[in-house]
């Protein structure tokens, strides 16, 4: 009997307990962009590793109760690769209402030994606090609109989209081979504008449903968001729109004759979320992101991510750092086939 679309998942994040404050987890090949596992992907995992962790600690404040994770702060300091991961755990503060967590992800290099990948913080809070107090929402009108749908005040018909993968401008997105993280997400979006310089001046929009193992879509969880947080191709086809138009600005007109810039790769350096707002215990169906770039300089980007549920309610924020390289330094750690020109 082949898995289900939740054991698919649950066996890519996850933690098992080796002492009070180290975990082991294992970072699978079909959750990678090229031969690196992704970063909201590895996020995941990082998630899963702070509930397990409060759920079984001896010094957690909480008594047992069920934690949310509310902020990460996190640095990818040297890329991950596939395979066994040591995950551990140093409680920075534990208090009543919040408390933090260090976090390190380490793997054994070749002939080098362990080396530390990922480092960051973590803020927790209980579950129960998470519906105290007051909500009050600031303007949450996205500038400009995104795409319309076909309904009569621009709004989609999620039902058509799913059968048919289109309603008004909305287009489903196909699956990159080389983002092999992509086949667990159905992603749509509006079809790009042509030009490059026209792709540099888009806005992106995307509506997500999940897909574990491109099965029967399932539902977005708390810890699924983290993948979604750092998944975004069209958003990346603009930075890649961004990343030739500096490169044909600064080279000479013979140069460009002789060689295409890209492919690219986009390696995370550092990753902050912001969790305005759990997902429900159901789940949920679609999630919509907007992904802003504002700045590519010196072989470094910017990328900001809201994401919002079917109610247009705001769940969560990220901003990230990343570099700009050529995706040859991705496949130096395996030897996955190269992407077409100039795309991820």
């Amino acid at each position: 009997m082949s898995p289900s679309h939740s054991e698919i998942f649950e066996e890519a994040i996850k933690v098992t307990p080796l002492t009070s404050h180290t975990y082991s987890a294992h970072l699978h090949q079909d959750w990678c962009i090229g031969n690196v596992p992704h970063g909201g992907y590895t996020t995941a995992i990082l998630y899963r590793l702070t509930t397990t962790h409060f759920a079984r600690s001896d010094a957690s404040p909480y008594r047992s109760k069920p934690v949310l994770p509310i902020s990460f702060q996190l640095s990818f300091v040297r890329a991950t690769q596939v395979g066994p991961a040591t995950l551990t755990v140093q409680e920075v503060k534990l208090g009543a209402r919040t408390s933090t967590i260090q976090v390190t992800l380490s793997q054994d290099a070749a002939s080098k030994g362990p080396q530390t990948k990922v480092v960051g913080y973590i803020t927790v809070s209980p579950v129960e606090t998470d519906q105290e107090g007051p909500v009050v929402n600031g303007n949450s009108i996205l500038h400009p609109n995104p795409p319309s749908g076909s309904k009569p005040d621009g709004g989609i018909d999620f039902a058509a989209l799913a059968e048919t993968g289109r309603d008004g401008r909305w287009t489903r997105f196909p699956t990159i081979p080389a983002m092999a993280v992509s086949q667990h997400t159905e992603l749509y979006g509006a079809l790009p504008p042509s030009t490059v310089q026209e792709r540099i001046k888009t806005t992106v929009d995307q509506w997500a449903r999940f897909r574990p193992g491109g099965q029967v879509p399932a539902r977005w969880t708390n810890e699924a968001l983290m993948c979604l947080l750092d998944l975004f191709p069209m958003a990346l086809d603009r930075l890649g729109a961004m990343a030739t138009s500096a490169w044909t600005s600064t080279n000479a007109p013979e140069d460009r004759q002789d060689r295409s810039p890209g492919p690219f790769w986009f390696p995370t350096v550092s990753f902050n979320v912001d969790l305005k707002k759990s997902i429900p215990n159901e789940g949920a169906a679609w999630l919509h992101s907007r992904v802003v770039t504002q700045t590519l300089r010196a072989g470094r980007a910017d990328l900001s991510v809201e994401i919002f549920d079917q109610n247009g309610e705001l769940i969560a924020i990220s901003s990230q750092v990343c570099m700009v390289v050529g995706f040859d330094r991705n496949l130096k750690n395996g030897n996955r086939a190269r992407p077409a020109q100039g795309k991820l």
